[in-house]
């Protein structure tokens, strides 16, 4: 059998075809490639976390405001963790909780409120 594709001939073929084979393999791999659930801070949108971070922070005694969101497999928001500095007071810790689950149309049981310590 190798002698049959030892010709220059064939042997140039025979690269070809592997060349063109491995070229298509890669172009159906990258076409039918699924995205994950990791993020960065900044994501799709270009930076919804800082947006809602400036959203949230402009509601009566919240504070400064961080947010933490995390993405289920098929990028939809799973849950958040919302840090504030008024975050203590329970009705800025609703007022909160409520915001961020009307906006991402999540229930208010995936999303959490702690007080943000004084001094950070």
């Amino acid at each position: 059998m190798f002698e049959k594709i030892a010709g220059k001939e064939n042997f140039i073929k025979l690269i070809t075809v592997l060349l063109i084979a491995s070229v298509a393999i890669l172009a159906l791999s990258i076409l039918t490639e699924n995205s994950d659930s990791r993020r960065q801070i900044i994501d799709n949108d270009g930076g919804s976390e800082e947006q809602l971070c400036s959203m949230l922070s402009s509601i009566k005694g919240a504070g400064q405001v961080e947010v933490m969101v995390q993405y289920n497999e098929d990028s939809t928001v799973a849950g958040v963790i919302v840090t504030a500095e008024g975050g203590g007071n329970p009705i800025t810790a609703n007022a909160l909780t409520n915001g961020v689950a009307t906006l991402y149309n999540i229930p208010v049981s995936s999303v959490i409120v702690f007080e943000k310590e004084q001094g950070e």
